[in-house]
């Protein structure tokens, strides 16, 4: 009979916030390891596996067809790790997991997702907030909520003082898009182009400003909206045209393309956050939950635009700022 050795779940968790983090670099700062510990550790890992795992001549970081495998393995067994560890340990008074948003992710999505996780797990409750990026953030630091999904980039502003105590796990590089009301009468080739936009403190704002004044296109500004469903209602009234992501899509809207003679935008980058200490047993298997739920979202949606086939989305009804 072959013998195979054992996995060791520290080299696997290493291979795994190596793919998260992109490099070998960013996941020496998140591990608080050097990158020479970094890299003898995926050595280690590979030597055990008798594989390679990484395309090492390809930039950026690859995985090999082995290392694509193993990923899929990777998290099912460190999470298979954590319901060990929280069956067998001493019992302990359940706990609610506090998790804050941002306005726009997922307002239809997101509840299914989180019903969907809690239907095994009798005695989790999960409350949740939403606000700016900033108040999130701030609100994590202070021990108001165990996970934030918010604006990547937090771990790297020096303004935190937390910010090396905090974990961050890329969530989602979020396509902009032009949209205006199916119906609408106003001329997106005309100007002064008139803007539906979220309040000052929004990150889409200033991305779609930019991009207008780079394409030298006069602008007004003719409502602000405080939440995303009052931002979504003006667009619908045909106010004007306004800037959303594909999650925030909803019945009635109309994406504009390339031929509208609007500007390209750029794409936004959504994490997700959480004490490196954990503040909650539950954090991880969600954080890990929310990542896949949106990879298989996304993977579904670029299908169905490409069979058309794109159903339309109910209108949200939560308020709040991005």
């Amino acid at each position: 009979m072959v013998s195979f050795p054992d996995i060791d779940l520290d080299l696997m968790r290493t291979f795994l916030t190596v793919v998260e983090s992109g490099g070998f670099t960013l996941a020496s700062n998140r591990l608080h390891i050097t990158q020479s510990g970094i890299t003898l550790k995926i050595k280690r890992l590979e030597q055990q596996l008798n594989c390679r795992l990484f395309q090492r001549t390809i930039k950026p970081l690859e995985l090999s067809q082995e290392g694509e495998i193993v990923l899929g393995y990777a998290r099912r067994l460190l999470d298979l790790n954590q319901e060990l560890a929280e069956r067998v340990a001493k019992p302990k008074e359940e706990r609610t997991l506090r998790l804050g948003i941002v306005d726009h992710f997922g307002p239809e999505m997101l509840p299914i997702w989180l019903s969907r996780f809690k239907e095994p797990l009798a005695n989790v409750k999960i409350v949740s907030d939403i606000g700016l990026t900033h108040d999130l953030l701030k609100d994590l630091e202070d021990d108001k909520f165990d996970l934030v999904i918010a604006s990547a980039g937090y771990t790297a502003m020096a303004e935190y003082k937390l910010a090396p105590s905090i974990q961050e796990t890329h969530l989602q590089k979020e396509t902009l898009l032009w949209v205006q009301a199916k119906n609408s009468t106003i001329d997106p080739k005309k100007d002064p182009l008139p803007l539906v936009m979220f309040g000052s403190k929004c990150r889409f704002r200033p991305m779609t400003l930019e991009a207008l004044q780079k394409a030298n296109r006069p602008y007004e500004i003719v409502f602000v909206g405080g939440s995303l469903n009052s931002v979504q209602t003006a667009v619908l009234a045909d106010l004007g045209l306004s800037v959303l992501s594909p999650l925030s899509l909803t019945e009635g809207l109309a994406i504009l393309d390339s031929a509208s003679g609007l500007p390209k935008l750029p794409s936004a980058d959504l994490a997700i956050y959480s004490r490196k200490k954990l503040s909650h047993p539950m954090v991880p298997r969600l954080t890990t939950y929310l990542v896949e739920s949106l990879a298989a979202w996304e993977a579904n949606h670029r299908s169905s635009e490409v069979g058309g086939a794109k159903k339309p989305r109910a209108r949200s009804t939560r308020t709040g700022a991005q």
